[in-house]
């Protein structure tokens, strides 16, 4: 069996794993790099959705790491999650 880590998400439990065996398991749209089976951002809750821990991250792992296209994508899923939440978007200062 994989060993998982479980981090809290609205709804549900957000499971990052660690196995390559789990990742094959795993459909392809799940991750952000789908061939490199890397960014994994989809929950299994009644079919597999978006978690919002996921896509957070998916966008600070992919930024410190330098891959501006896979933290843009997250941005891009994450903020209208987040703007429903009445958060601020990726990325916006919250310094006032």
């Amino acid at each position: 069996m994989a060993r998982t880590r479980t981090i809290s998400d609205r709804g549900g439990k957000w499971r990052a794993t660690s196995s390559r065996v789990a990742r094959r398991k795993m459909p392809a749209s799940v991750f952000l790099k789908p061939r490199e089976r890397k960014y994994p951002v989809k929950v299994k809750r009644n079919g597999w959705q978006y978690s919002l821990a996921g896509l957070m991250a998916a966008y600070k792992r992919a930024r410190q790491h330098g891959e501006t296209g896979v933290a843009a994508k997250a941005k891009r899923i994450a903020d209208p999650m987040r703007k429903r939440l009445g958060k601020p978007p990726l990325g916006a200062s919250s310094k006032k």
